[in-house]
């Protein structure tokens, strides 16, 4: 006997037949008779008449019933408050970050606290900072974007050119600036360090020609494989065939870690941060999509 096959039996009751009950339980008739016969073949009683036209119930049925009806809505009411009551913690990964960095931390957290509900949602700063700002997220995976709140460092990431195979930069492992005046450029749209990098290129006087701007990292990393330009963004270990240099003048990095809601103590969250530090200490950045 299970909470579906009484489910089942309700439905008959309350409907009067078996037709209407698996519409109602939104299953086939075979499905829901099928049940009801295994919920009489484990107490041992025959619940129900069918009828042609109704299914009325037996002496044990009415019997039956007013226990099932108690049990089940009893047995419902639990189900919802544990559904409630189960620990969640609310988890942004900023889009500019590849989304394997945050599985790296939350499956190395499961494994230690695989009962807590993560919920992870994927996007640009300014939506996520509007969204942790109004605390409907408990933990930010993100660049340090300057907001009031609690900031664990996790690692820095120095930005390079990035190049196709193909492309003739490729050859070289460091490269002046200056050698990027005549070559096509992939813009990365939103990026937190843009406006760094922009002041370099103006103080040598460097104009470079955009031909496209997206902002997620794999849309960056897609275009310039296909050999259409070049592009400023963090390494990465990425199965396209492109090439990551150096830029000699180009001293730029960014800090990657996590903002937490001040004013919250769980000790689960806590312990997710533990954990993320844990993580970056023993793996490095660059090294981590081939460990997830």
């Amino acid at each position: 006997m299970n909470l579906r096959q009484i489910k089942y039996f309700l439905a008959v009751v309350d409907s009067g037949t078996f037709l209407s009950a698996a519409e109602l339980v939104h299953v086939s008739q075979p499905t829901l008779s099928a049940g009801i016969k295994k919920l009489e073949e484990s107490l041992g009683v025959q619940l129900l008449y069918r009828g042609s036209r109704e299914a009325t119930l037996t002496v044990d049925g009415e019997f039956f019933l007013k226990h099932a009806r108690q049990a089940y809505e009893k047995l419902e009411l639990a189900k919802s408050k544990l559904s409630n009551c189960r620990e969640k913690i609310s988890i942004g990964i900023i889009n500019t970050i590849p989304v394997e960095f945050g599985a790296g931390i939350i499956r190395a957290y499961k494994n230690i606290a695989p009962a807590v509900l993560l919920e992870v949602d994927v996007g640009g700063a300014a939506y996520l900072a509007d969204l942790f700002a109004s605390e409907k997220i408990d933990l930010l995976f993100t660049t340090e974007l300057g907001l009031e709140a609690n900031f664990t460092p996790l690692f820095d990431e120095r930005l390079k050119l990035v190049a196709s195979n193909q492309h003739s930069l490729a050859r070289f492992e460091s490269i002046d600036i200056k050698s990027l005046k005549e070559h096509a450029f992939i813009e990365r749209a939103r990026c937190e360090s843009w406006a760094e990098v922009h002041g370099i290129f103006e103080r040598y006087d460097l104009s470079l020609y955009a031909v496209c701007r997206a902002e997620s990292d794999e849309t960056i990393l897609s275009l310039v494989s296909a050999n259409l330009g070049v592009a400023i963004m963090p390494e990465r270990n990425t199965p396209y065939p492109v090439k990551f240099i150096q830029i000699k003048q180009l001293n730029v990095s960014r800090t990657v870690g996590i903002y937490t809601q001040p004013n919250n103590k769980s000790e689960s969250l806590k312990s997710f941060c533990e954990v993320a530090l844990d993580v970056y200490k023993k793996t490095p950045p660059i090294l981590l999509r081939e460990v997830c």
